[in-house]
């Protein structure tokens, strides 16, 4: 099949060849933010107190990831474990039920973050963002996970220096059905439009 068939093709449907793309819903349909508190306090002398900003938890939820590697508690919703309950859970629920297959977390990078979903019944784990090298804000993807499907979920820091932060969750959906059936009728259209493209080149 020549090239400039399958361009003939998609031209032919004015560009509609509709591909499933996940898409992260925290942003829109997130709907609470529940911590114990406790958070953005430093430890006397701990040498971080140059850069540091109020936390905030709701950089959780933006869209928006920081800079890779920025200071931990530049820009971010952090806390010492030390001087707060322990663990130091945060609970993020939304505003409906949602199917998901992928999660990302930019968080600090000498600490492990667990990450659970609420089944209806009991918490789930979904995804260990573990301790990674460098420095400061790092972002750790999943990957593809069996999809499982959820209204809130439970992130618990553990491991590292006692003082850790997250700055961006980023939770990916699953298309739903009808999504696919658009999905697979704009492929179907365009392979219909690909072969009648190629008949005619064939009988001209």
């Amino acid at each position: 099949m020549r090239k400039h068939s399958i361009v003939a093709a998609l031209a032919i449907l004015g560009g509609f060849a509709p591909i499933a793309q996940a898409a992260n819903i925290v942003p829109a349909h997130w709907s609470s933010i529940s911590r114990p508190g406790g958070e953005g306090t430093l430890r006397p002398g701990s040498g971080w107190d140059v850069g540091s900003t109020p936390s905030n938890a709701v950089s959780l939820v933006d869209g928006v990831f920081a800079p890779e590697s920025q200071q931990w508690n530049t820009g971010s919703y952090w806390w010492d474990e030390t001087q707060t309950v322990s663990p130091f859970q945060t609970y993020l629920g939304l505003d409906g039920t949602f199917t998901f297959n992928r999660l990302v977390l930019q968080a600090d990078n000498n600490d492990d973050y667990l990450i659970e979903y609420w089944n209806g019944a009991t918490w789930q784990s979904a995804f260990t963002a573990a301790a990674v090298g460098g420095y400061g804000l790092t972002t750790r993807d999943s990957g593809k996970l069996a999809a499982f499907t959820t209204d809130r979920f439970r992130f618990t820091a553990l491991n590292g220096d006692q003082y850790y932060s997250m700055s961006e969750f980023q939770a990916f959906g699953v298309p739903e059905a009808g999504t696919w059936a658009l999905m697979l009728f704009g492929f179907g259209a365009v392979g219909c439009a690909m072969r009648q493209r190629a008949a005619k080149l064939t009988t001209a």
